[in-house]
């Protein structure tokens, strides 16, 4: 599946590096990773005079997630990473298959988790996050947090991700201003990553996914979840904008760009399951 869907002339060909220890100090300092990351034939790499981390996977799903989430962030104005597909040529009969994505760690701030951040540990998704937060930033960097948070929301909803956990998503801090990190790790997502996930429209139709990330876990169906939107309009702003996509589209501008090859049947299971997710939200 994976062969049939890259172009092997056009696609990005890495090989694994050995380092010295004078690039291993450069990886780490550009990147804020650990000598042990940087040391790894596999995972660093750079591309055009930028670092790129190698993610390899042997399902075209987990692949093709990675370079939607930037797509449907950038319709709603969220900082994300970018993602390439990539090819290890491990030998002249092994490769992997993958994408590379870029490194948006700058050497001159700090990055941190939410309990990096203030809150405690255990912390339950909950709304009264949203006003937790005030107490771990600025006033004025506040509303762009906030804002950042609902279109994460809205993103993983659509996508049905099950992995958004406290450490996919980042704060970054420089000096005492406090801003959402660049999105990343968008793989987990759409029921396929799920190892064994038959798609069936008649026997195998509904599968668990969660909408959730660690800070908020926004429920449909809850009668209080109309009265929420009213106190936050931004966050029915940005459902509705996720309501309105057309993932067809975008994975014909994935193709496009990437000189990608996707089957009709895998982009019958993409508008499938977007639909099931934009039928859910209900104002």
């Amino acid at each position: 599946m994976l062969e049939k869907a890259y172009d092997l002339d056009k696609c990005i060909h890495l090989n694994l590096v050995n380092r010295s220890d004078e690039e291993v100090q450069k990886i780490v300092e550009e990147t804020q990773t650990t000598i042990y990351d940087a040391k790894d034939q596999f995972r660093w790499h750079e591309v055009n005079g930028k670092y790129y981390r190698f993610k390899f996977s042997n399902r075209l799903f987990n692949i093709l997630n990675e370079l939607i989430g930037p797509k449907i962030a950038k319709r709603l104005e969220l900082q994300t990473v970018n993602n390439i597909p990539a090819i290890m040529d491990c030998s002249e009969y092994f490769k992997l298959y993958g994408i590379l994505s870029e490194n948006f760690k700058q050497k001159d701030h700090e990055y941190v988790d939410m309990f990096g951040l203030g809150f405690k540990h255990r912390t339950p998704p909950h709304y009264k996050n949203i006003t937790k937060l005030q107490k771990y930033c600025r006033e004025e960097d506040y509303p762009e947090l906030i804002d950042a948070l609902f279109k994460m929301t809205a993103l993983d909803h659509i996508m049905g991700q099950a992995d958004r956990v406290s450490g996919n998503f980042l704060f970054e801090k420089k000096g005492d201003k406090t801003t959402f990190a660049p999105l990343f790790d968008y793989s987990e997502a759409y029921e396929a990553i799920k190892d064994g996930c038959v798609f069936n429209l008649v026997h195998n139709r509904q599968k668990p996914f969660n909408v959730a990330n660690a800070l908020i876990a926004p429920a449909f169906y809850e009668s209080k979840f109309r009265r929420r939107l009213k106190k936050y309009p931004n966050f029915q702003k940005y459902l509705e904008k996720v309501k309105e996509i057309d993932i067809i589209e975008i994975l014909e501008e994935i193709e496009k760009e990437n000189n990608l090859t996707l089957s009709d049947q895998c982009k019958y299971y993409y508008d499938v399951r977007t639909k099931e997710k934009q039928n859910i939200i209900i104002f």
